[in-house]
């Protein structure tokens, strides 16, 4: 099977994280550059400057105060990147953006567009949460650090491994960045057998 092949069979099979990353209720910190020195103004001003504030429920409150203090502060590092807010979607639709950039992302390689991959590489990376947080739309007992503690390493997988790609493309080093992007795909793959997001509103969302 060639390159090309396993991409898009990689791509039919795995569905896309959005993976990535339940991240922990919280903060947003200025997102540092990318190593290339590149500016992606398509991922800069695409949304609301900060979340709206949800009233969420009493349960969903008690379980991430249970969380430990060191584990958040974990998560807000992790997720500082994410600086763009959705007062709208939630997280199914988010996913589904992400998989449209993975796509595009994918498709870049097979053509050696190196410019398009970091594009597309980066949103991807980067992408908004949904109305509030990417932790409302988890199930309620998924809401702990034993049931968490994968998703630091497959956020490094899936987030840093598209920042790696969109690097390794504006190199032209294509073959480095089709292997690893479908270390990304499998990342993805993996954080989506623990946690499925739910086919429309967070049931934790209250107003």
């Amino acid at each position: 099977m060639s390159m090309k092949q396993k991409f898009v069979a990689t791509l039919a099979a795995a569905a896309v994280f959005g993976a990535t990353v339940a991240g922990p209720v919280g903060a947003a910190e200025q997102a540092k550059a990318p190593a290339n020195g590149a500016t992606y103004p398509s991922i800069e001003k695409t949304s609301a400057d900060s979340p709206k504030q949800h009233k969420m429920s009493p349960e969903f409150q008690a379980q991430v105060k249970k969380l430990p203090p060191e584990f958040v502060q974990q998560f807000k590092k992790m997720t500082a990147k994410h600086t763009r807010y959705s007062e709208e979607a939630t997280a199914r639709q988010v996913m589904m953006e992400l998989l449209s950039d993975v796509q595009c992302t994918t498709a870049g390689l097979m053509v050696e567009n190196g410019e398009m991959v970091a594009d597309c590489a980066v949103r991807a990376s980067r992408h908004r949460w949904p109305k509030g947080h990417l932790l409302a739309y988890v199930k309620l007992e998924q809401i702990n650090a034993d049931s968490l503690a994968t998703l630091p390493k497959i956020n490094e997988q899936v987030e840093g491994g598209l920042e790696r790609v969109a690097e390794m493309a504006l190199k032209k080093d294509f073959v480095s960045a089709g292997a690893e992007m479908g270390k990304v795909l499998s990342g993805c793959s993996s954080c989506h057998s623990l946690f499925r997001f739910g086919k429309g509103e967070s049931p934790h969302i209250v107003e």
